[in-house]
């Protein structure tokens, strides 16, 4: 059964999926916890946690498991390029301190 994230939010358990393909496109906010997420046709997955988002885009699959915690997740619906731009700068962001923090424990 393929979810159409239809529901403003969801709950995710510790190590389960949701996935789906959305009409529109929907901006992902994680409430609580932390949750992998991979688009379909991207090459990279994201791991998001508390107050982090993400946008994901229309007629797409999406599959978002939750981390070692029930995770849940919140929807909104994209009205605006510029809102899809503030989420790409969040993840573009969210990257650029994970790659500081890598580089620091590696180094």
């Amino acid at each position: 059964m393929t979810n159409n994230f239809a529901n403003p939010s969801y709950t995710i358990t510790a190590g389960k999926t949701l996935s789906g393909v959305s009409p529109v496109d929907r901006q992902i906010k994680v409430v609580c916890g932390r949750i992998w997420l991979t688009i379909a046709g991207d090459d990279s997955d994201f791991w998001l946690a508390t107050d982090e988002t993400v946008v994901i885009p229309a007629h797409r699959m999406v599959v978002l498991e939750a981390d070692q915690q029930a995770s849940r997740i919140e929807l909104q619906t994209v009205t605006s390029p510029a809102a899809a731009h503030q989420s790409e700068f969040a993840v573009t962001n969210y990257l650029q301190k994970l790659t500081q923090k890598l580089n620091h424990v590696f180094a």
